[in-house]
């Protein structure tokens, strides 16, 4: 079995970051600013291109291996959980864009809901702050644990060897054991 990552989905993967981090960062303060019809074309173009990205992206990835380039076999609990992860950092950076759309077209025509519209947007951020938080300490705790996942996705900083300590291997006896109850409760056996 592959235990990289292509060319191309490591580009999209790493390219990516710049493009989230420019939308956090740009991010309209105040409602009043969209007003302004030059700002506001701005943000829907870069809302659709972001938008366009993002299910480029998830197009290509979505038959990729979840946690490819592990070394060992994977208790199932483990993939769940990664799968759900993947599946919602992709929803929410849908629903980053698609909300924002929403609240400029609700702008646009002067109608309610705009209030509506931006806390369904906050909630998105908010949840891709999360998601996208839980998934780069995975990632780090995976590399720390050897589990070949980091070097399948990450050019550099290659993780050779599992890092021993006896705060690690306690640490692994609980996420098996959290494993173990994710396996049972969702019958994953």
């Amino acid at each position: 079995m592959k235990k990289n990552h292509t060319f191309l989905a490591k580009f999209i993967h790493w390219t990516f970051i710049p493009l989230y981090a420019y939308g956090i960062f740009k991010q309209v303060d105040n409602l009043n600013e969209l007003e302004d019809k030059s700002l506001l074309n701005f943000e829907i173009l870069f809302a659709i291109l972001f938008l366009i990205i993002v299910l480029i992206r998830y197009f290509y990835m979505k038959d990729a291996p979840t946690l490819l380039g592990a070394d060992d076999d994977l208790p199932k609990g483990h993939l769940f959980i990664a799968k759900i992860v993947h599946r919602l950092v992709y929803f929410s950076l849908i629903m980053l864009p698609t909300t924002g759309l929403l609240i400029a077209i609700l702008i646009s025509i002067e109608v309610e809901g705009v209030e509506f519209a931006i806390t369904i947007h906050e909630f998105s951020a908010f949840l891709s702050y999360l998601v996208i938080g839980i998934h780069v300490v995975a990632s780090l705790y995976s590399r720390i644990k050897g589990e070949g996942m980091w070097n399948a996705m990450v050019p550099y900083w290659k993780a050779n060897n599992k890092l021993d300590s006896k705060l690690l291997t306690k640490m692994e006896i609980i996420e098996n054991k959290t494993y173990e109850k994710i396996e049972e409760v969702f019958k994953l056996h």
